[in-house]
């Protein structure tokens, strides 16, 4: 027997009730729970989309420009996730230099806090003159 047939042929039991005793089929209530649960971790969870990622924890600075001059004014612009479902914010270098007052820009770094992901938060840091 081909694969193909053997799909053709069990298809129906797989996925349909047993009429028999009116019960589905225990493989596929399996299935679907390991599906939905696969799912759920897959796209319900939050990330700051930077650097190393965390499955548990994560809280990291990274330095994306420097120029060397030291800093008098910083800015900071954060934008936030929930559980992956839900991003609010604006973490643009622009907002943050807008914030900081901040004329001449001397470093720019990107600060990433993750927890279990259910929450998630990114910061644009900005410092310069």
């Amino acid at each position: 027997m081909t694969t193909s047939s053997f799909y053709k042929t069990n298809f129906q039991k797989f996925w349909t009730k047993n009429l028999k005793n009116n019960q589905t089929h225990p493989k596929r209530k399996l299935l679907l729970t390991f599906f939905l649960f696969n799912l759920f971790l897959n796209l319900s969870c939050a990330s700051s989309g930077f650097g190393t990622q965390g499955l548990l924890y994560e809280n990291q600075r990274i330095s994306m420009m420097e120029t060397g001059n030291p800093a008098t004014k910083e800015g900071i612009a954060c934008a936030k996730s929930y559980l992956g479902l839900l991003a609010l914010g604006d973490a643009s270098v622009e907002v943050s230099q807008k914030i900081g007052n901040i004329k001449e820009i001397t470093s720019i770094e990107l600060e990433t806090y993750n927890f279990l992901g259910i929450y998630a938060k990114l910061c644009a840091i900005t410092k310069g003159n």
